[in-house]
């Protein structure tokens, strides 16, 4: 290689060695983002997944996910269930879940969704997590939750074997598309829940029959049980 061959060589070396070396780190950057807490944003937000279309009430946050891999959308902002030196949040692994269902109304069902400290720690809950309806042979259904501001988010801290509670309530009258004869939409099985601030889910039996609105469930924030 000549003098002149060898000056064109070595800036076009180098180039390549600093563009491998930017990718490595965009990679790290992202997974490192992934792997990072959930973020509070200043404002409501909705997402949608192909499970169904997100429905907004008056005063209140849509979020469509499907069981069992839906991920709860971010709680809302002004949070602070981990004040420093204070317990942890409750992690899934941590918490046992029931739904009993309560009273009904005209066109209106509703239950209670139960979450229970069953570990050794105390910890705290805020806000209200994520929602999937399941059907009878597993599969996801289309599920759309409403977040209500009925009840104001709070942090509450469990100790061992105590429990939060939160009502949902849904429509069993057919909208849109859904037959009005027979049943509006499949009848689930369970309910997959996702505890606030985390992706891990539980599951419930579902104790009432169909959800019309395509899924539809509105929930209150979880409280003192």
């Amino acid at each position: 290689m000549t003098a002149r061959t060898t000056r064109l060589a070595l800036p076009v070396l180098l180039a390549g060695g600093l563009a491998l070396t930017a990718c490595s780190f965009l990679g790290g950057t992202g997974d490192a983002a992934a792997a990072g807490t959930s973020t509070r944003p200043s404002t409501s937000t909705t997402s949608t997944s192909s499970a169904g279309t997100a429905t907004s009430a008056p005063a209140a946050t849509a979020a469509t996910t499907a069981a069992p891999t839906a991920t709860a959308a971010p709680e809302p902002s002004g949070a602070d269930p981990t004040t420093a030196g204070g317990p942890d949040r409750c992690h899934t692994s941590e918490l046992s879940g029931s739904l009993v269902q309560g009273d009904s109304a005209a066109g209106t069902r509703g239950a209670t969704l139960t979450l229970t400290n069953s570990g050794g720690e105390t910890c705290t809950v805020y806000g209200y997590g994520g929602l999937g309806l399941i059907g009878q042979d597993g599969s996801a259904l289309p599920t759309t939750q409403v977040r209500s501001d009925a009840v104001t988010p709070r942090t509450v801290t469990l100790q061992p074997g105590q429990a939060v509670a939160a009502l949902i309530t849904w429509t069993v009258v057919p909208t849109g598309n859904e037959p009005t004869t027979g049943d509006c939409e499949a009848t689930p099985g369970r309910l997959s829940v996702i505890p606030p601030d985390e992706t891990d889910a539980l599951s419930v039996s579902w104790p009432a029959g169909p959800v019309c609105d395509a899924g539809t469930i509105t929930q209150d924030a979880y409280g003192a049980a």
